[in-house]
């Protein structure tokens, strides 16, 4: 958690990690809020009010008033994420984008329609980052367990080239390999 909030600047910072780093990114949002005003987009229904409260309540005793300084907005389109980063008024308050990604990887609007909003969110974050330290959580493109018979190379490769234009319109970029735990040893009863 140190290494990402020491990476927080005036940027865009983009996390790529296995579930959007849900966890490091509601620590990250606890942890701007105790400084300051915080703006947090929500793409992937990831916002927890309750473990941003822990995280907060481990840092301080004044937990609604650091909980009071969060602007939440969530987005269930790319078309309302679009809408949401282009209506962000710019100001010296951090950005946090939870799951941009996951309202674009709607196969129901058409990619070109995808791809040219995306960009139009690149454009707007990199606005808003002129201010105030931008951070923007992804998920890779790989499909999750026990979707990938369902999902066909094109959906993969759409995907990509998805993370590749949020990665091109990024200050800096943090990927996060997925954990691998260690083999649990045989039992013998």
């Amino acid at each position: 958690m140190n290494a990402l909030t020491d990476l927080v600047s005036k940027q865009v910072l983009l996390v790529v990690a296995p579930h959007a780093a849900r966890n490091a990114m509601l620590e990250l949002a606890a942890v701007l809020a105790l400084r300051g005003p915080l703006r947090v987009l929500d793409g992937g229904n990831q916002f927890n009010a309750y473990e941003v409260a822990r995280a907060v309540r481990r840092r301080t005793a004044d937990v609604p008033a650091v909980l009071g300084r969060i602007q939440l907005s969530r987005a269930f389109t790319c078309y309302q994420m679009a809408a949401l980063l282009q209506a962000a008024p710019p100001e010296p308050v951090a950005t946090v984008v939870l799951d941009l990604l996951a309202t674009f990887y709607d196969e129901n609007v058409p990619r070109e329609e995808r791809r040219r909003l995306l960009q139009g969110c690149t454009r707007d974050l990199r606005r808003l980052s002129r201010l105030a330290p931008v951070v923007v959580a992804a998920r890779p493109p790989a499909a999750p367990p026990g979707l990938g018979a369902l999902m066909g190379q094109p959906a993969r490769a759409e995907r990509a080239l998805l993370l590749d234009i949020l990665r091109d319109g990024a200050d800096r970029v943090w990927e996060l390999e997925p954990s691998v735990d260690p083999p649990a040893p045989p039992r013998l009863f």
